[in-house]
């Protein structure tokens, strides 16, 4: 099939979406949402509800019925179109595949599952949820000794406290940070859906800083951009983020978007008892000590103590990766956003 195909969707997008919000693993819902989102040639948000919807087909014991091959028939489509546009638009933004580093061509064969990821003999892999780079070892805590820039940071604990507690005093300051998303498939995301026993206040929207919020706490943000190396990946990186997690509760079991990042820990309040898990390991917050980790691993985190825990969270670049490789995953995420 290479023409542009022509679903009939079973109801109208209207009616899809009442469902939807009644039931959100209504999948004959999900499979109209699609439908109508690849009629109106929005083909990302079609590939999402498809994917999702398939699943819950699978799920259900339904995956022999004639909707399954129908969401099977445009999957295949879509990715076809996405596989072309992905070429096309490395190609016009200087990386043509022959340029590709090897890593990166590896990673963009598994994505397109050209290739299979190497079977890891461990329980707790690499399961990023969004891009898996292929060929980084599997680490669970970096060793903070390895970064030259930590102890600047460090230094600035007790500024960049001031500055969080402030915005903690101030009326809205900190939001739930999982938030609803409107126009895609979504879940409870593991319980933590607008679930404010985890806040936060983030200084950047989609990889941005944000004047109205970096002019809050100005240390900090001079901080980040001149001593550590930030993860910059449009409309993604870097995530920034005063991070609350309150007085006796938990952050479920889950994996990050992307493996090509470490995402770091500067504790400033540490009230008791509590922890980060990685994988199969545990540390505890220190105040003012760096912890750096790759959150593709399975993490969770809890706060056993009377009072609310309080981390400035920031990603950077996983030091293995080649200047040439951090331009060719900034291009392809561009590329991906321009389809």
């Amino acid at each position: 099939m290479n023409s542009t195909p022509s679903p009939q969707p079973a109801m109208s997008q209207d009616e899809a979406k009442r469902r939807l919000i009644a039931n959100g693993s209504d999948v004959d819902a999900m499979i109209a949402m699609a439908d109508h989102h690849l009629i109106a040639g929005d083909n990302r948000a079609a590939s999402g509800y498809y994917n999702v919807g398939l699943q819950h087909l699978h799920r259900l014991g339904r995956a022999g019925e004639p909707i399954a091959g129908h969401v099977s028939e445009m999957m295949g489509w879509l990715d076809r179109q996405f596989a072309n546009h992905l070429e096309q638009g490395l190609a016009a933004m200087g990386f043509p595949r022959k340029d590709w580093h090897p890593r990166f061509a590896n990673s963009i064969a598994i994505m397109q599952g050209k290739a299979s990821r190497a079977p890891v003999p461990v329980r707790y892999p690499q399961n990023p949820q969004t891009f898996f780079y292929d060929g980084l070892p599997l680490v669970h805590f970096a060793d903070r000794e390895e970064f030259a820039w930590a102890e600047a940071v460090e230094a600035q604990t007790d500024a960049i406290r001031t500055e969080a507690e402030a915005l903690l005093g101030a009326t809205g300051g900190f939001d739930t940070y999982v938030k609803k998303i409107h126009d895609r498939p979504q879940g409870d995301v593991h319980g933590m859906l607008e679930n404010r026993d985890w806040t936060s206040f983030e200084l950047t929207e989609k990889g941005v800083f944000v004047d109205e919020r970096t002019d809050l706490c100005p240390i900090t943000t001079a901080t980040l951009n001149e001593r550590a190396p930030l993860c910059r990946i449009v409309s993604r990186a870097p995530t920034p983020m005063f991070s609350l997690l309150a007085a006796g509760k938990r952050i479920p079991p889950h994996h990050g978007m992307i493996n090509t990042r470490f995402i770091c820990h500067l504790p400033l309040i540490v009230p008791g008892e509590g922890a980060l898990r990685v994988g199969p390991l545990q540390k505890s917050w220190e105040v003012g000590k760096l912890m750096m980790f790759d959150d593709s691993v399975e993490h969770e985190a809890w706060n056993n103590a009377a009072k609310d825990r309080l981390v400035l969270i920031f990603d950077i670049w996983r030091p293995e990766l080649e200047e040439v490789e951090r331009e060719q995953i900034q291009a392809l995420f561009a590329t991906v956003d321009a389809y």
